[in-house]
């Protein structure tokens, strides 16, 4: 029986994630055919925290080695991922299948410039660490690489998502407590049903 991901967690708490699924799924070619971005998210949906835990991992995962679900050039390994949901704001970490809240309350109207996303139940933040990687056009490599793989998994997962450039980036550094010399907002993917 899923569980819904939504329940407030105090500051700096981390909540341990359902173990990743990484086996099954639908078949490669089946889920690349029928990957695509959508918009029509019903703001009434909720994506269960084992879903969640398999969007994070396919996204920034660790595999086998300590390699990530992504190649990263010169394996700087240089992503960073939060999720903001209508509660909270928290950074996942793949090395303890964790998410830590950074930020309580909800900041998906500065996740977003289009309504849909303001009112959709997830929003991730690909973010690149500038001390770990300093050039961009390998950070926006990264992310990319991050994005395709969380659009595979809701393909076959019966998930809409949409990535989106658009947010406020400024106010949006300040809610997640970044660090803008050394952190960079590169994108933000929408997921719900």
């Amino acid at each position: 029986m899923a569980s819904i991901l939504f329940a407030t967690s105090g500051l700096a708490s981390a909540e341990i994630l359902p173990e990743p699924q990484t086996m099954g799924g639908q078949p490669l070619m089946k889920v690349m055919n029928e990957r695509k971005s959508s918009r029509d998210i019903d703001p009434q949906s909720t994506v269960t925290k084992q879903d969640l835990s398999n969007i994070l991992w396919a996204a920034w995962g660790i595999t086998h080695d300590g390699k990530r679900t992504i190649g990263t050039a010169m394996n700087r390994q240089e992503l960073e991922i939060y999720v903001i949901t209508a509660t909270e704001i928290s950074k996942y970490s793949a090395e303890d299948n964790t998410l830590t809240v950074v930020n309580t309350g909800d900041f998906r109207d500065i996740s977003a410039m289009q309504d849909f996303a303001k009112t959709a139940p997830i929003n991730i933040v690909l973010v690149g660490n500038n001390e770990k990687q300093k050039m961009a056009e390998f950070q926006h490599y990264a992310a990319g690489a991050a994005s395709q793989n969380i659009y595979l998994y809701c393909a076959q997962a019966g998930l809409k998502t949409v990535v989106r450039a658009g947010c406020d980036r400024e106010k949006l550094a300040q809610a997640m407590k970044l660090d803008p010399a050394k952190f960079n907002i590169l994108y933000v993917q929408t997921v719900g049903k």
